[in-house]
């Protein structure tokens, strides 16, 4: 009797240890491994739509309709795909979204394997005080964080035809995108806005969230700033979220270290040189590409500086992207 209760204890632990080594759909977990040169190097074709993916109040107090043109690696064989979303530049009053930069970046890590969206975001500073440029650039941050939503509703709601990985989403930008991006990474909560202004502010303008809110979170996994600047060097002291940047070291209308420039007339804003040294030592992890007295933007002007700006970040993105959650379809 013993000899068989032994039997069948050991029949039924060993069956427990292979269950174990299961799913629930009883295939073998692989250990997946990205492909070779996958989001190094353009391997894909790319198939473009265009979505709406938000409505907002604009400036002037009318509803307007936010589009993102989706890039997509096509006859790809990944379940889950990281996404890059990307925001243009022109200083708050101008730019679009299809730009010829923002194009050729989006299409670039697009074929390389990435989801890419350049968006739409709302435009207009107002007066232009030191307010009104910091109330745009709420919106703009607002605007990011309902595409990074809508991203995450479609995933779960939609049956994720996108094939995204909702815990692998990157927010980019150039110059007043950048800004805009950096912000959106790492402005968290209302007392860090009260350190730039108002906290009124921010109420008038419907919190950092914007009002038309989807339930889902606007977490990113990392920020991409080209060009880029951030109003506080405090916010970053609490963060764990990694920063890409490139940057001119004579930029005249973003400042690589430290300035005020237009369009705000007061407040300072912490270029790419001054994140990356207020961060040493601590918990973000920092990449800077720094271009010797390249002038302002120099990747929109240069073939030569558009191909290394786009080699470097996607490298540095290499580095932070985790292959065991991605899987073949």
């Amino acid at each position: 009797m013993r000899n068989f209760l032994r039997s069948t204890f050991l029949i039924i632990l060993i069956a427990s240890l292979f269950t174990r080594c299961k799913n629930v759909d009883n295939k073998v977990n692989p250990n997946y491994v990205c492909p070779a040169d996958r989001f190094t190097t353009e391997q894909f074709t790319v198939i473009t739509s265009t979505m709406l993916y938000s409505t907002a109040i604009d400036l002037t107090g009318k509803s307007q309709s936010l589009q993102m043109d989706i890039n997509q690696p096509a006859a790809d064989t990944l379940a889950h795909r990281p996404v890059i979303i990307y925001l243009h530049g022109g200083g708050f009053t101008s730019g679009v979204r299809n730009n010829a930069w923002a194009n050729k970046f989006c299409q670039s890590f697009a074929k390389r394997g990435y989801v890419t969206a350049s968006i739409d975001y709302r435009l207009g500073i107002g007066a232009g005080t030191d307010n009104d440029v910091i109330s745009a650039q709420v919106r703009a941050v607002q605007d990011a964080k309902a595409a990074v939503r809508f991203f995450k509703q479609t995933a779960i709601e939609q049956g994720n035809p996108y094939r995204i990985d909702t815990a692998q989403i990157y927010v980019a930008g150039e110059s007043a995108g950048g800004i805009v991006a950096l912000q959106m990474g790492y402005l968290k909560s209302v007392a860090d806005f009260s350190e730039i202004a108002n906290a009124d502010l921010l109420d008038g303008l419907n919190g950092l969230a914007g009002a038309n809110t989807l339930p889902y979170s606007s977490k990113i996994a990392g920020v991409i700033s080209l060009s880029g600047a951030i109003l506080d060097l405090n916010w970053l002291n609490n963060s764990t979220l990694p920063v890409i940047m490139v940057h001119s070291s004579n930029d005249a209308a973003t400042p690589y270290k430290t300035a005020i420039v237009a369009p705000y007339t007061i407040k300072p804003l912490y270029g790419s040189f001054s994140i990356d040294s207020a961060v040493a030592g601590k918990s973000v992890t920092s990449a800077l590409h720094t271009f010797n007295n390249a002038g302002t933007t120099p990747y929109i002007s240069s073939s030569k500086y558009a191909d290394s700006t786009i080699k470097y970040v996607a490298q540095q993105l290499y580095g932070l992207i985790d292959c065991t959650r991605l899987g073949r379809r």
